[in-house]
C-alpha cells in the first residue's frame, strides 16, 4: 500500500482517540474491548490488519499465520510497516465514520511505543494483569457455564490452568509481557475485582480521551 506523507498526516488528524489492550491469556482484554465498544469505541483486532497486510504481500497463510510470516512482515523497514498498519486502521474507521478505536491484542511493545509517539495524547497503551490462578478460574467458570448449557461435562481447574499456562508460553515467546513496560496505564484485574468494578475502571480510563 502506498500513500503520501500528507495522506498519512491527514489520517492521524482524523483520529480522535485510540486504546491498545495488552496482557497475558484471559486477563480481561476481551472484556475491556467489549465494554469500550458498548460506549461507542470501535473494537478492532491487531492480527486482522496484520493478516490483511500479509495477504496483500502474497504470503501463503492458507494454513494460518505462523511465526515466519510475522518475522518476514516486520523484518525490514519496521517503521514503514507500523505506519502502514496505522494508515489501514484509520482508513477502516473512516469507512464507518468512527473516530475512536480499541485494538486487541498488543503483543509487540515496539508498536505501542510507535503509536504513542505518532498520536501523543490521543493514544493510551493499557496493560491488564491478574494472577494466573485468577485468570484460569474466571475462564473455567465461563467455559463451564457454556458447557452446562450444552449438556456437556465441565472442565476442571487443573485442566484450565494447564491450558492458560500453554497460552501464556506462546504470548511470552512473542514478548507480550514487555508491553507492561511501555504501558501508560496498568489495570490490576485481581480476584477482588468483579465485572462491575472492572467496567468502572475501564470507563474511567476511556474518558481520559473519549468525548
Amino acid at each position: 500500500m502506498e500513500f503520501t506523507v500528507q495522506q498519512y498526516e491527514e489520517k492521524k488528524e482524523y483520529l480522535e482517540g485510540m486504546f491498545s489492550l495488552g496482557g497475558l491469556s484471559e486477563c480481561g482484554k476481551t472484556s475491556a474491548g467489549l465494554y469500550l465498544q458498548s460506549i461507542g469505541i470501535k473494537r478492532m483486532k491487531i492480527i486482522q490488519i496484520e493478516q490483511e497486510m500479509m495477504e496483500e504481500r502474497g504470503y501463503n497463510i492458507s494454513d494460518g499465520m505462523k511465526d515466519e510470516h510475522f518475522i518476514e512482515l516486520y523484518a525490514k523497514n519496521t517503521e514503514e510497516v507500523f505506519k502502514e498498519f496505522l494508515f489501514r486502521l484509520i482508513s477502516k474507521l473512516q469507512e464507518n465514520e468512527e473516530k475512536y478505536a480499541s485494538i486487541e491484542s498488543l503483543y509487540r511493545a515496539e508498536l505501542g511505543v510507535f503509536l504513542k509517539r505518532e498520536l501523543g495524547a490521543k493514544m493510551l497503551n493499557i496493560y491488564i494483569e491478574a494472577p494466573i490462578e485468577v485468570r484460569a478460574k474466571r475462564e473455567m467458570e465461563k467455559v463451564n457455564t457454556k458447557l452446562q448449557m450444552e449438556g456437556k461435562e465441565g472442565i476442571s481447574f487443573e485442566e484450565m490452568l494447564k491450558k492458560v499456562k500453554e497460552k501464556d508460553l506462546f504470548k511470552l515467546k512473542h514478548g507480550a509481557d514487555h508491553v507492561k513496560e511501555i504501558a501508560d496505564i496498568i489495570i490490576n484485574n485481581n480476584e477482588y475485582i468483579d465485572k462491575y468494578e472492572f467496567d468502572k475502571i475501564v470507563n474511567g480510563i476511556a474518558h481520559i480521551i473519549y468525548k
